[in-house]
């Protein structure tokens, strides 16, 4: 209902104007066609470019109305595009999408305990259908202080493959040095959705262990990781570090990725040569479902920006036809005291390319600043990722309405000099 009345509406407002117009026409001038122009107040500036180019320049700007709304037409299309390309951000965030720690088969100590032997990730490795394993160590509830406030961490190890993949999710510091140096870490900014950590990067946070009392450095924070918590901090280490801090050597989790193709039996042909006493956790069917969700929302949140583009390159081209045709007569008559066909392309080019660089310029000013706004209010208040100048979204809507303009003038100049001036 509301998009029959907006029409409605669109088609009342455009047509009121022309209508306006033609009823102040006698009869017997419509008939003939010689209807007085309007009368020229100010010449096209010939300064800065040639003549033809000028005048395609002066027939953009000459009626303020009617560039403004064409104008603002093109600039609402880049807005809308920039402005909803944040809900692709926003989408990877808070859509149960497949990360790139997502296993396939899981083996978790049943105690939460550091009870899975260090060497099984190599043994497992060995096995034909096996992509990938890495594992990680906890320690949970460990009693900490930082910046002079207690609380609880939970101390988590990585390998090298885990911290590459956090490069992804960093906020500020460096994942190599924690990877790099032991007694170095990284926090977790949002370890649950309604809590966030107040460790920041540099601080000295001092644990409580099995093995007594030790310091940590926070040398980064990331925005993500696999697990969360309601209480207390999340501390990501090497497998050297945690080692250091616990005195622990074992997995609680151990997780698998397999090759693609692999088949029941050979999940099979794994839980057979890891035994028993853990838990065995086949994921890949709830991966499937949470593939087929992120595909639909994929499809519909694309499929929306690519609408977008579609209706701005519609727009474009449906403007300039009706320019052009507006002013047919005009070009006939200069094409009859000696205007070149070449000088009617510049001429037609001149006045799209005005209206095109008009409303990119407003478009792009108001684009990325609502683009920013929402990316804060959607993405930055919830997960603390910082917002990025979108140097793609930006890259493709400008392609657009480049690939737009072309179009646009290429169909009206063709038919403009297939017709002889008499004609025209």
């Amino acid at each position: 209902l509301a998009g029959i009345l907006i029409g409605i509406l669109t088609v009342f407002l455009a047509s009121r104007a022309p209508a306006k117009r033609a009823s102040g026409v006698s009869p017997l001038t419509a008939v003939s066609g010689h209807i007085d122009a309007a009368p020229v107040r100010k010449a096209a500036n010939t300064f800065f470019c040639k003549v033809d180019s000028a005048l395609g320049i002066h027939h953009a700007t000459g009626n303020r109305k009617n560039f403004l709304l064409v104008t603002a037409s093109f600039a609402l299309s880049i807005i809308l595009f920039l402005s909803f390309s944040t809900t692709v951000d926003f989408m990877k965030h808070a859509l149960n999408v497949l990360h790139p720690w997502t296993p396939d088969v899981t083996l978790a100590a049943t105690d939460n305990s550091c009870s899975l032997d260090h060497s099984l990730p190599a043994e497992l490795s060995q096995h034909p259908c096996v992509k990938r394993v890495y594992g990680r160590m906890f320690a949970y509830d460990l009693p900490a202080t930082v910046n002079d406030s207690t609380t609880t961490a939970m101390l988590v190890s990585y390998d090298d493959i885990q911290f590459k993949w956090g490069k992804k999710y960093l906020i500020d510091g460096s994942v190599s040095d924690a990877l790099a140096h032991t007694g170095t870490g990284l926090a977790v900014a949002t370890p649950d959705y309604n809590h966030t950590s107040e460790i920041k990067n540099g601080d000295m946070v001092t644990i409580t262990t099995a093995s007594g009392t030790q310091t940590i450095k926070i040398v980064g924070t990331v925005s993500e990781c696999p697990f969360n918590t309601e209480n207390g901090e999340i501390i990501l280490c090497s497998e050297d570090t945690f080692r250091q801090l616990t005195g622990l050597t074992d997995y609680t989790v151990i997780d698998i990725q397999l090759k693609r193709g692999a088949a029941d039996e050979d999940v099979d042909a794994l839980r057979m040569a890891v035994g028993t006493g853990f838990t065995f956790s086949d994921r890949r069917a709830d991966n499937q479902n949470v593939l087929g969700a992120g595909y639909a929302f994929h499809l519909f949140i694309y499929g929306f920006l690519i609408l977008i583009a579609l209706v701005a390159v519609c727009n474009i081209i449906n403007c300039v036809s009706m320019s052009v045709e507006a002013r047919r007569r005009q070009y006939g008559g200069l094409r009859a005291i000696g205007l070149s066909v070449r000088q009617l392309n510049r001429m037609v080019i001149s006045e799209t390319l005005t209206y095109a660089v008009s409303g990119s310029v407003i478009g792009v000013a108001a684009g990325i600043a609502l683009n920013k706004k929402l990316f804060t209010m959607l993405v930055t208040v919830r997960w603390h990722d910082v917002w990025k100048f979108p140097v793609l979204e930006l890259c493709v809507i400008l392609f657009v309405m480049c690939l737009a303009v072309l179009l646009a003038v290429r169909s009206p100049l063709k038919k403009l000099r297939q017709m002889s001036i008499v004609d025209t």
